[in-house]
């Protein structure tokens, strides 16, 4: 405390002695250097992790992001310039975001809105989980959602359930593990999907006994996981434009299922796995780093397509039906 205040006061006698429009002139340059290796730093960070790393021309994303960020006298002024960046790098869902979590910087030209209402079924003898998105970096609170989903699962369970709903079609994207260990009941063991990075190198992820995995790693668990009545239930997936990024994963791990069909919509497009980046100012680069794939190593990156299209205001009757069927 008594170094800053003493920083403080020789400012303020630089200022009061005359001194200070040289110091605000050393200041702005020191802000404009700062600003300048801000973006270097994004760069070099997108040149070696981007899921596109292998497709963008480099060199003319560096002259021309620099080019842009030329005149910035501080960080706030090189947002444009990272947001051609983003836009050169060609994921349309990678974007900078300040430590408090506002949007600095984003490029996409996807369109993902749709609008209906949020129908559910009323019949007794059909499940229902609605699953939409969910952001938290809280351990405790993962775990509280993925454990209050499959609460919701036993709570329905019952011996003359005609099969499952799962809905989703609100799930605007945030954390992929705390659903997949949510829905865990519905899927059983296996894996579910993978991931591929630019270099082709490939990571299964799925659930397991209460846990949700990527590769070698538990993500989030579920301490006394469900387990289904009937182990092997018919299950209706719903799916709309909305449904995003890891809603784009839940609707994957219900891919290629002998005993799923999904109905709706193709989803947003998407189906692509960011990392975070903490850069030097405290401010966060989300990065496109790899693609989804299906449990039979279909690549997606783009919309996940439905198996029947339905006008979102018939979807949940014609689920039931095919339920029933």
């Amino acid at each position: 405390m008594k170094r800053m205040i003493s920083i403080i006061s020789i400012s303020l006698i630089l200022i009061s002695c005359g001194g200070g429009n040289e110091n605000k002139s050393t200041n702005s340059q020191d802000q404009s250097v700062v600003a300048q290796h801000y973006v270097s730093e994004i760069i070099e960070i997108m040149r070696e992790n981007v899921l596109t790393k292998h497709e963008v021309d480099w060199g003319a994303l560096e002259s021309e992001v620099t080019s842009l960020a030329a005149n910035a006298a501080n960080i706030k002024g090189t947002y444009t310039a990272i947001k051609h960046a983003l836009k050169l790098l060609n994921t349309n869902h990678s974007g900078l975001m300040s430590a408090s979590g506002d949007i600095l910087a984003y490029y996409s030209d996807f369109d993902c809105e749709q609008n209906f209402n949020m129908i559910k079924p009323t019949r007794e003898d059909v499940g229902y989980i609605r699953i939409d998105g969910f952001s938290s970096y809280d351990v405790i609170k993962k775990k509280e959602y993925a454990t209050n989903m499959q609460e919701e699962i036993a709570q329905q369970d019952n011996g003359n359930l005609l099969g499952w709903i799962v809905d989703l079609r609100n799930n605007r994207g945030g954390a992929i593990w705390p659903a997949i260990a949510g829905i865990g009941s519905l899927l059983n063991n296996g894996v579910y999907g993978h991931f591929y990075d630019a270099d082709e190198n490939i990571i299964p992820w799925g659930y397991r006994d209460g846990s949700s995995f990527q590769g070698d790693d538990v993500m989030v668990t579920v301490d006394s996981p469900y387990y289904l009545l009937n182990p092997s239930p018919k299950i209706a997936v719903l799916s709309s434009r909305r449904t995003t990024s890891a809603g784009e994963a839940a609707l994957i791990a219900f891919k290629k299922q002998d005993n799923v069909k999904i109905f709706g919509s193709d989803s947003c497009g998407l189906s692509t796995g960011n990392r975070s980046f903490t850069l030097s100012d405290g401010s966060i680069l989300f990065l496109s780093i790899v693609v989804m794939a299906d449990k039979e190593l279909q690549k997606y990156g783009s919309r996940v397509s439905v198996e029947q299209e339905v006008d979102q205001e018939k979807i949940i009757d014609t689920a039931i039906e095919w339920l029933q069927n």
